[in-house]
């Protein structure tokens, strides 16, 4: 007789860059003419990308992105250094029979089977992990935006009591916090990682969340929501970015 197959009651979701892993590719902003704008990092991307004003100015000025490197799988492979405090999370919730995958901002890298080996360099089992790309997602919509897509798909194919999600990006986690809405019996813990020591800070959302207000930097009710610093807080430097 066959054994009963257990179904994992816990998601947990993790962000590749800056918060499984430091990276160094950058995405370049380009002029129509192909010149270079300016370079960004995975944090300044994230930034740029959830930030309207600035996405107004791409658009009056014909700036585009150009993802040449960041598609690079054997940079991600050459360049890539473990957050090893994350690391070790994933593979403890691997043990402990819950669902793991990652979601990154990335699209589809030019060969994938060199971008897994840079997960298992780090011992991590990817046989084990799927990555959803929410560069792939084909609507007009921010990082954080295509993210909480994909985190909804993965609710509406699972029966899970409880989501977790390591990111050290905070527009992303308060896009997953929202999808408490969406899941109100669903219990939503977000960890904002700092990818300089892989320490986390973490937040549950509540019954009475107000999505709209924290977005825009406004204090949010009870204890346990990220309160007082708005993204412009955030652009200045106070809080760390990443996709």
């Amino acid at each position: 007789m066959r054994a009963k197959e257990i179904v994992p009651s816990k998601l947990v979701i993790f962000d590749i860059d800056d918060t499984l892993m430091h990276t160094s590719a950058k995405v370049n902003v380009i002029d129509p003419e192909g010149k270079l704008v300016k370079e960004l990092d995975s944090a300044e991307f994230a930034q740029f990308d959830n930030d309207p004003v600035i996405k107004q100015t791409m658009q009056d000025n014909g700036w585009q992105y150009d993802f040449g490197r960041f598609r690079s799988a054997q940079e991600f492979y050459d360049h890539s250094v473990p957050i090893w405090p994350i690391v070790h999370i994933l593979k403890q919730d691997l043990n402990a029979g819950n669902k793991v995958v990652m979601v990154t901002a990335r699209a589809d890298l030019d060969d994938k089977n060199t971008f897994i080996k840079t997960f298992k360099k780090a011992g991590i089992p990817m046989n084990k992990i799927h990555v959803y790309r929410a560069g792939n997602v084909n609507v007009k919509a921010s990082t954080s935006d295509k993210k909480a897509i994909i985190i909804s798909g993965l609710m509406k194919s699972g029966n899970y009591k409880e989501v977790i999600m390591y990111d050290d990006n905070l527009d992303n986690l308060h896009s997953f916090k929202a999808l408490h809405q969406q899941f109100p019996h669903t219990k939503f813990i977000a960890h904002q990682v700092d990818p300089h020591t892989g320490s986390t800070n973490m937040h549950e959302a509540k019954k009475n969340y107000h999505f709209a207000g924290d977005r825009v930097g406004q204090k949010t009710g009870p204890a346990g929501q990220l309160k007082g610093k708005s993204r412009r807080a955030a652009r200045a430097g106070d809080l760390v970015g990443g996709c």
